[in-house]
């Protein structure tokens, strides 16, 4: 089941509004962020804090990683 919504951040002092929606699987789930016309996957790691899925387009991209600093920081204000 997927639900969509709107991430809403601050980032190097402007405020940014990100698209996302989230999976739910049978006992986990994963949200998607779209950032810069790509879609990461964020899920939370075995201590239940969130991480980014390593993907080769995320390093080729070169996301900023306090840009994904601040996605885990909203994610954890959303799912608590």
């Amino acid at each position: 089941m997927e639900h969509y919504f709107e991430l809403s951040l601050n980032y190097r002092g402007e405020e940014r509004i990100l698209k996302g929606r989230l999976a739910t699987f049978a006992y986990s789930y994963k949200f998607y962020i779209v950032v810069d016309g790509k879609e990461l996957v964020f899920e939370r790691d075995d201590e239940h804090n969130f991480r980014v899925v390593s993907t080769e387009e995320h390093y080729e991209n070169g996301v900023d990683a306090e840009l994904l600093t601040r996605i885990i920081e909203a994610l954890e204000r959303r799912a608590a």
